[in-house]
């Protein structure tokens, strides 16, 4: 027996929103299901992004300390290659007053001309090339900048030692104080053509030379 017509009509309609429904609910999961995706895609750059940007902080910690190692006195008579520059440019800035409150590029230029320091320098101290598990390269290197800013002040006491050789701490410049740097070291870590920067300055004093 058929069925009405006006029966028929209500049971198509009723597949047909079954189905829209559907539809509409394989589009939310899929759009989900992408959302999702995406998400775990930033997770891992920027999980990634962390590891450069840690790698980048520890090399400009080491430019600061292979700096400080090589500007004691102790250890420059033993300084080669790029540690003679530094050494060498300590000794210039220490001879010539008017190259104080600058910085100065370590390894550009000589002690007899040196060059201001640009931030980033393209000629710096390159460390050895780290390879993971992955067969993904890093390479690192640092920049160093160096600013003599004087003589250390101190106060309420007379510097120096020996017979006549102390001077008071105001007045003009004690020779016997302690000298005052500031270094600047900034790091590069590139990987798979993008670089990762770091910028460090520390305040250091040396003894009387």
């Amino acid at each position: 027996m058929l069925k009405p017509a006006l029966q028929r009509s209500r049971e198509f309609q009723r597949g047909g929103v079954t189905i829209l429904v559907t539809l509409m609910l394989l589009v939310l999961l899929t759009i989900a299901a992408i959302g999702m995706a995406k998400n775990s895609f930033r997770e891992v750059v920027a999980s990634g992004t962390g590891r450069q940007g840690a790698m980048a902080k520890n090399v400009a910690d080491s430019g600061v300390e292979w700096s400080i190692f090589w500007m004691d006195y102790n250890n420059s008579a033993s300084a080669s290659g790029s540690a003679s520059n530094l050494v060498a440019m300590k000794a210039a800035l220490l001879e010539d007053s008017t190259l104080s409150g600058k910085a100065w590029d370590v390894m550009s230029g000589t002690p007899t001309a040196p060059t201001s320091y640009t931030p980033g320098s393209t000629t710096a101290v390159t460390l050895p090339s780290l390879t993971s598990s992955s067969g993904t390269v890093h390479t690192q290197s640092f920049s160093i900048g160096v600013t003599r800013m004087g003589k250390l002040p101190v106060a309420d006491t007379s510097q120096g030692v020996g017979s006549g050789a102390y001077t008071p701490s105001t007045g003009s410049e004690a020779k016997q104080a302690p000298d005052l740097w500031a270094i600047r070291s900034d790091s590069q870590v590139g990987v798979a053509g993008v670089n990762f920067t770091h910028s460090k300055e520390v305040w250091i004093s040396t003894p009387v030379q």
